[in-house]
């Protein structure tokens, strides 16, 4: 009876084949199921987007007249696509990424905002400042 070792050598370009064929595969199961993944995060991701930016995106159907209605739609809404972009980000190539955070800062701070303010939407209201004291709007 042959010994393991002559079993090897004389098949050894079959195993190599099969192993070579099973590696081809794995990889490809790989790349399958992070596309699936990626499919799922970017249907999750846009479906909040649109759902806690209906009215305003990506139609403005509903948009506020009143500046601060519109900053505190915003801030309200917040939260929900704050854990959307981070659920999302992992998803974004490597290259890309620094251009997904720059877009994300911009939507919360505008061009010049600063870090420390964390949500500033000035970017998105008309240009006239507005405040409500006692509930009276003063311009």
């Amino acid at each position: 009876m042959d010994d393991l070792t002559d079993i090897i050598i004389r098949y050894r370009w079959e195993i190599a084949g099969a192993l070579t064929m099973a590696f081809i595969i794995a990889y490809l199961a790989g790349i399958n199921n992070r596309l699936n993944r990626l499919a799922i995060a970017s249907t999750a991701f846009r479906n909040t987007i649109l759902t806690e930016l209906k009215g305003l995106y990506p139609i403005p159907s509903d948009w506020p007249k009143d500046t601060n209605v519109l900053d505190q739609r915003l801030r309200q809404v917040f939260p929900n696509l704050q854990i959307a972009v981070v659920n999302f980000r992992p998803f974004v190539p490597w290259y890309w990424r620094w251009t997904f955070d720059r877009t994300w800062r911009f939507y919360r701070l505008g061009k010049e905002g600063r870090d420390i303010d964390q949500q500033y939407y000035g970017q998105y209201q008309n240009g006239e400042s507005t405040t409500v004291i006692n509930d009276v709007r003063c311009l």
